[in-house]
């Protein structure tokens, strides 16, 4: 059933991550409100992760995942992300 495996991605998330689900969740809401067309929503996403994972992330990390999901690259494992 899909839920369950959505709640095992968030499960390894959040292990891996050491963030919430709430948080989590709120980022994947976040995501949906965002034109990942638009430069700007990508980059307010990007820094969001980077504030809830508490990473500390570069204006060229941010610039080349901004290129990448524009390009639809994604990373597949979003803790590579940040």
């Amino acid at each position: 059933d899909n839920m369950k495996d959505e709640d095992v991605l968030l499960d390894k998330v959040v292990k891996k991550t050491n963030v919430n689900k709430g948080e989590i969740l709120k980022l994947a809401n976040d995501l949906q409100s965002k034109d990942l067309n638009n430069e700007n929503d990508i980059r307010d996403f990007i820094l969001s992760v980077a504030k809830v994972t508490n990473k500390s992330i570069n204006s060229n990390k941010v610039d080349k995942l901004v290129s990448m999901i524009k390009s639809n690259k994604i990373p597949r494992d979003i803790d590579k992300m940040v």
